[in-house]
């Protein structure tokens, strides 16, 4: 497979330290960046009593989305660094001042006009960048330093992404992944490894004072006194929360031809209200040029350090997944006689043996059959099931029809398409997913748009139907807003994938009023490489056969866990992998469950998980009213967090939430497994296990604090569950409770079923989601894989 090319990047810089290391992770990418582009400050509206410092240093803005203090050095970068800049004057002040940046109705094409200050500060960059790009018609990137910055990242992305630029945002979360020298002062050491010289030119903080003006923030000395200054007052040792403000005078010779260099008496320390203290510069300064050799290009690229595609837990996983035998993964498991058989020697071997199946009845699977299209309501919840357009019409036809069909339902309800909170797409095949795609994003022309899995069945699905649709909604819509939060991140990073469609990476809602369990609703994962988004294995580096499944299995659970950590999940409701094609199909469904058993092993009692985030949006803090000093939220739980949940057997196994694998024709990208899940955040649990006779499995995870409600999956195999039972049983435990409204619509429940025989289960008032085979807890084949979910 021929090398990605690379992106030509506009690199928006500040002056700052995390644009410029930004930058540099951008070239360790082996990109190339072609411009600097850069905002500054307006003059000052009333006349200073020095006229040269007035034209020399206007005032700082105190930005609410750009660092404006030091702006009169931003020229000297284009010699410094020996790359075009394009600098353009800030319009307009903070209208928007929600998280998640919503793009204006109407665009400034006259933002410097009279009515300049109606529009947001963020659409400055429209004008910035189109400058860049009439110069530069090939750049199809734009970098930037968010780290954790929230209200920075989403606008920078919605600029980007309107002007068809590719975000990067190569330090997003950059403190909690897995890197040399984890923690957040880790990223300024990170720093220091590969040459950067920032120097501190505006402090705001109760525990940084004027002495702290123009030192190397990357000097240990110097992180040594702000992590004690922020261990006293609290605060970010980044500076996230603007406790202060660096211009970068030095970076690492190969990129840096020049380094800056401001006269003494040239440097004047102005006192604001609150302690805040920054320095003016009365001259533009110099840049002195430094002497290189060729042997200087790539020597700071052997410094500089980036995040491990691992976090520790999963890369021990993919170690222990390659080199166990298939009976020693599940003892007593119908698996090969293997002693030697690991996963990478799989790929050599026929597939796993299974339970005989029952050939499929040929003139059944031709006969016309559909699915029920079904409402089900909750106290907070509203689930649309098995949304279908006629069968047979054109594809379009039915991907609007099936959307028209959605739009109405939310309507009956008095809901918008903003009140979903995750989709469930199926296809007849993964050709259609481009024109799904287009379509599909025009329901979410605002943030936050729904979680969703994507998947193509094939023949599974009903005759003529191409595209099935199931939705799960906030059902009140005086809440909808309240209760839903989510993650939308639309940059590379090496986090986890960007979004590559109208989908969030997590949706969530609180299950009734305030102090309620919150339920994470998950999009679909796959196996892509964050900073590439190439997926694992393409570049042919990582090996084949089930050795390379094991590793992509693993890095989408990963990503999942990410995401469910940014969220404060603390334990998992239940997980689906949807595997790819026949090939090796029940090998990868084990694979999947030892994956999914893994990660919920109990660690050892002296075990620290140091690598959950914390949820810290310091920006937001900053801006949103709450002080730059206020105090850190808690701490995210460890996930697992066992300390939540208590089970009445404490096996190696009972605490394992429920699992199915099932097997579909394609994946998007062309993946070979896609996992979707759901939290569950602010609760505590209770979990059981119960035999129900001829083999059925149920697994129940109750919440037994914060609003109530449970999550039941009922595995029933193929080897020993006909198809009758199964489906007296559906219906059966479907129905076991009062919970009927007067219309006859259920109050409380919502069945989803797993089933290689959805024509015959289309009675069931469930959710269907039709598959090739099944399989559940120890990739064993099922007939049926059933979950119900009681929002009580």
């Amino acid at each position: 497979m021929s090398p990605t090319p690379p992106l030509q990047v506009i690199a928006l810089i500040s002056g700052g330290k995390d644009s410029f290391f930004s930058l540099l992770h951008c070239l360790a990418n082996n990109h190339i960046v072609v411009a600097l582009a850069n905002l500054y400050p307006p003059p000052p509206s009333s006349p200073s009593s020095n006229a040269q410092e007035c034209q020399d240093e206007p005032s700082d803005l105190n930005s609410y989305m750009y660092q404006t203090v030091g702006h009169a050095l931003i020229p000297l970068y284009a010699t410094a660094l020996g790359i075009p800049l394009y600098r353009q004057q800030i319009a307009g002040t903070a209208v928007d001042s929600q998280k998640d940046y919503s793009a204006p109705a109407i665009t400034p094409t006259e933002a410097y006009g009279p009515d300049a200050d109606s529009y947001d500060e963020t659409e400055s960059l429209l004008p910035l960048l189109r400058k860049v790009l009439a110069d530069h018609p090939h750049a199809n990137a734009l970098s930037a330093g968010a780290i954790l910055s929230t209200y920075q990242r989403t606008r920078i992305e919605s600029i980007a992404l309107r002007l068809g630029l590719i975000p990067l945002a190569y330090l997003w979360l950059y403190p909690y992944l897995p890197t040399p020298l984890p923690s957040s002062a880790g990223l300024l050491r990170d720093m220091a490894a590969v040459g950067l010289d920032a120097r501190i030119v505006k402090v705001a903080s109760g525990g940084l004072d004027d002495g702290f003006l123009w030192e190397n923030v990357c000097e240990e000395r110097i992180i040594r006194r702000i992590e004690k200054a922020v261990g006293r007052f609290g605060g970010s040792v980044l500076g996230e929360g603007g406790e202060y403000e660096t211009v970068v005078v030095r970076g690492p010779l190969g990129v840096w031809k020049g380094e800056l260099a401001v006269r003494d008496g040239h440097k004047v320390i102005r006192n604001g209200e609150g302690g805040e203290s920054w320095l003016e510069f009365t001259e533009e300064g110099t840049v002195t040029m430094v002497a290189e050799s060729e042997s200087d290009q790539d020597k700071w690229k052997q410094r500089i350090k980036t995040p491990a595609l691992w976090d520790a837990r999963f890369e021990s996983l993919v170690e222990e997944l390659g080199t166990m035998t298939w009976g020693e993964l599940e003892p007593g498991a119908n698996a090969p006689d293997a002693e030697q058989s690991t996963f990478a020697e799989e790929s050599r071997n026929q597939e796993v043996p299974q339970p005989p199946q029952t050939p499929p009845d040929a003139t059944k699977s031709q006969q016309p059959w559909s699915l029920p299209l079904l409402t089900t309501t909750t106290p907070s919840l509203i689930f649309l099931s098995n949304l279908t357009a006629p069968s047979y019409s054109p594809l379009t036809t039915q991907i609007a029809h099936t959307l028209d069909i959605l739009r109405a339902l939310l309507t009956t309800h008095a809901l918008r398409p903003a009140a979903l909170l995750s989709t469930t797409i199926i296809l007849r095949s993964m050709a259609a997913f481009p024109v799904l795609n287009t379509m599909y994003a025009a329901l979410f022309p605002h943030p936050l748009p729904p979680a969703r899995a994507t998947l193509a069945c094939g023949a599974a699905l009903p005759p003529g139907v191409d595209v099935l649709l199931s939705a799960v909604a906030v059902s009140r819509p005086t809440a909808a807003a309240a209760q839903r939060q989510g993650l939308h991140v639309q940059s590379r990073s090496y986090w986890a994938p960007a979004n590559i469609g109208p989908y969030s990476q997590a949706i969530a809602c609180r299950a009734h009023d305030a102090g309620a369990a919150t339920l994470v609703y998950v999009a679909g994962q796959i196996p892509l490489v964050p900073a590439t988004m190439e997926v694992l294995g393409a570049d042919g580096h990582s090996g084949g056969g089930m050795a390379l499944f094991a590793q992509q299995a693993a890095l989408a659970l990963q990503h999942q866990w990410r995401i469910g950590i940014e969220m404060r999940v603390g334990w998992w409701a239940g997980g689906v992998a949807f595997v790819a094609g026949a090939q090796d199909a029940a090998a990868k469904a084990r694979a999947a469950w030892c994956c999914w058993r893994g990660m919920h092993q109990r660690p050892p009692a002296a075990e620290v998980d140091d690598d959950e985030a914390d949820g810290l949006d310091a920006w937001d803090r900053k801006y949103g009213g709450q002080g730059s000093l206020a105090a850190e939220p808690a701490p995210a739980p460890a996930l697992p967090d066992f300390a939540s949940v208590t089970a009445a057997d404490e096996g190696a196994e009972a605490l394992v939430p429920g699992f199915f694998a099932a097997q579909v024709e394609a994946l998007p990208r062309g993946c070979a497994i896609e996992w979707q899940g759901v939290g569950i955040a602010d609760a505590k649990l209770a979990y059981s296990v119960a035999e129900l006779g001829n083999g059925a499995c149920s697994r129940v995870c109750t919440v037994v604090s914060g609003g109530g409600g449970a999550f039941e999956h009922v595995a029933f195999p193929l080897a020993t569950c006909s198809e009758e039972e199964c489906l007296e049983e559906c219906v059966r435990r479907v129905n076991r409770r009062e919970g009927r409204q007067g219309d006859g619509r259920r109050g409380d429940f919502h069945a989803t079923l797993y089933t290689t025989s959805a024509s015959a289960f289309c009675g069931v008032e469930a959710q269907l989601v039709p598959c090739e085979r099944v399989w559940g807890a120890g990739g064993v084949e099922l007939r049926v894989g059933l979950v119900v979910q009681c929002v009580g």
